[in-house]
């Protein structure tokens, strides 16, 4: 029997709900009776969260900190229904608003001068256990991985691609995305010739968000290939460490590995879909694959943290006989 929704998922539900109905309204009718209504209903929900995060901080379950970005959203979104309000309550809610930026913005300097001191292989690690102090585990290490994404990209665009290449089994040269690289930065002008010519009509700030969107987008895969290339599968001391740039990851013991071989070959689409139920994938596209079957299950761990328990991996890489020699398995 499936587990009932808890009353958090239950508001963030609502929350979303009302959010998309106001993006929708603020996109097709700006001017609707329903917005101030769906507005005030929203900073209702954002209420009941700041005092819900209030009572956990009461009883230890979070830091105080974690209440100051809720509440500084909430007294901003308050300025929306009180502009009509008198000249002292507009000064209260600016002085109040003004306060907690300080402050928050405060903590996150300190919070990320001291993310390099905290433990943690990987920067994304030690970043994320700083942002817990604001935001919940799942969301820090989201934030975290999208900062080390883009650093990751300007790096690379910056003359990183020069640095010799980590010792380790990759999978970065024979991806097709090593192949669509160069074309990348293409899309960029197309989409503003594309916006422009289809368009036109779009409110700026629209165009721009799309535009800004694109430009993301072609930074995000950058800084995927870049740290694909600079997180290469590793076979050390009886432990294997796979990657999937930072996206993905998972260590096991080389003893756990009972086969690895190249994937069979599927007459369709469906046989493929049946045959890799229940594999985790750390693959980049176009390059070989292998499937490795496990004695013990492993988590592989993803952008919102551990995934299901699983036997069976399929991994991508440059050399496969090189990486089964590895392993100690017989080459295909």
């Amino acid at each position: 029997m499936a587990k009932p929704p808890g009353p958090s998922a239950l508001l963030w539900g609502a929350f979303l709900a009302l959010g998309g109905m106001a993006l929708f309204l603020r996109l097709r009718a700006p001017g609707h009776r329903a917005l101030p209504w769906i507005t005030a209903a929203l900073l209702g929900l954002l209420a009941l969260r700041v005092l819900a995060l209030i009572r956990d901080w009461r009883q230890g379950r979070i830091p105080g900190t974690r209440i100051l970005l809720p509440a500084l959203i909430l007294v901003e979104g308050l300025g929306l229904i009180l502009t009509r309000a008198s000249d002292l309550t507009l000064k209260l809610r600016l002085g109040t608003a003004l306060a907690l930026e300080v402050l928050l913005l405060f903590l996150a300097v300190r919070a990320w001068r001291k993310a390099r001191m905290l433990p943690g292989e990987w920067p994304e690690d030690r970043i994320a256990a700083a942002f817990e102090a604001f935001v919940p585990p799942r969301a820090a290490r989201l934030m975290a991985l999208e900062l080390v994404m883009l650093g990751s990209a300007l790096r690379f665009l910056g003359g990183g691609f020069r640095d010799t290449a980590p010792k380790g089994f990759s999978h970065h040269r024979e991806s097709g995305l090593h192949a669509f690289l160069p074309a990348l930065p293409l899309l960029i002008p197309g989409d503003f010739l594309l916006m422009k010519a289809l368009f036109s009509g779009l409110a700026p700030w629209l165009r721009w968000t799309l535009h800004g969107s694109t430009v993301y987008a072609v930074l995000w895969l950058f800084g995927f290939y870049a740290t694909l290339r600079a997180r290469p599968h590793q076979i050390h001391d009886g432990q294997v460490r796979l990657h999937q740039g930072l996206v993905k990851s998972v260590a096991f013991p080389a003893s756990w590995v009972l086969s690895a071989a190249p994937l069979p070959e599927f007459d369709d689409d469906w046989a493929r879909h049946a045959h890799m139920k229940g594999v985790q994938r750390l693959v980049a596209r176009g390059a070989p694959v292998l499937e490795l079957k496990l004695s013990e299950p492993v988590r592989v761990l993803g952008l919102l943290g551990p995934g299901r328990p699983t036997h069976r991996l399929a991994v991508s890489v440059d050399d496969p006989s090189a990486f089964l020699v590895a392993l100690g398995q017989p080459c295909a």
